[in-house]
């Protein structure tokens, strides 16, 4: 299988380009993106990485070497980076739509399945201009010719980040000791690893490794049906151990 994977150099990102290299099912890794990956020469799989350098606002006119059987959409930033809603959009749903459309453009004979990280709570009628935004991204998403649609939908994400969130540093360190208190009700909000995300995104695509119930879940469930899979926050914290 060939695989194609935006946002790699992101908090999840890092860590699902790392799974995908080391995993023998993937001949060829795909990262586009602005800037190449930094990977320590001695990675694992590193001879099947190919950097496709693009910016965001060129994805509808890339050519790729190789048909993809995985697209993995890592995408994400927040309006202080961007310094806009407007640039907010560009990133977290024109790019991440256009994505999706070069991934099928380039699908495999067998089609393409898309995994692409949303947000808890991402609701497209969400009075929250983040969450609404997730949640277009995600009915868009549904609507496309995809073999199959995972969504991940990560609640507050833990790691170190290349670039500095001080007030989401803040939170991390915070709801790290506080962990405990998130139990019964509060367990969908419960703070996830970028690692644990990523480890749950190569599980579901490799292993088809999903849960058989989504009984609890309460965020867009009108998405969730034969060809799209949600894999919410409380979800993504039992499904890999």
């Amino acid at each position: 299988m060939n695989a194609a994977i935006i946002g790699a150099t992101g908090l999840i990102g890092h860590y699902l380009l790392l799974n995908l290299l080391a995993d023998t099912q993937y001949q060829t890794v795909l990262a586009i993106g602005r800037r190449a990956p930094e990977l320590a020469a001695e990675t694992a799989g590193i001879e099947k990485l190919i950097f496709v350098e693009t910016q965001l606002q060129q994805l509808t006119e890339l050519s790729l070497p190789v048909s993809i059987d995985h697209a993995f959409c890592c995408l994400g930033t927040t309006i202080k980076q961007a310094g806009s809603q407007e640039n907010f959009i560009k990133v977290d749903h024109t790019a991440v739509i256009d994505f999706a459309k070069l991934a099928i453009e380039y699908q495999s004979q067998t089609g393409v399945k898309l995994f692409v990280v949303t947000a808890l709570d991402a609701n497209e009628k969400s009075t929250v201009f983040y969450n609404r935004v997730k949640g277009q991204v995600q009915k868009e998403l549904s609507l496309l010719p995809l073999s199959k649609l995972y969504i991940f939908q990560p609640s507050l994400l833990l790691g170190e980040r290349a670039s500095q969130r001080t007030l989401e540093d803040i939170g991390q360190k915070f709801f790290a000791i506080a962990s405990g208190i998130f139990i019964g009700p509060l367990a969908k909000y419960k703070p996830i690893t970028g690692k644990l995300v990523a480890d749950n995104m190569l599980a579901v695509a490799v292993q088809d490794k999903e849960l058989v119930t989504d009984a609890d879940l309460d965020n867009d469930s009108k998405l969730d049906n034969v060809i799209v899979r949600i894999i919410d926050n409380k979800q993504m914290h039992r499904l890999v151990n």
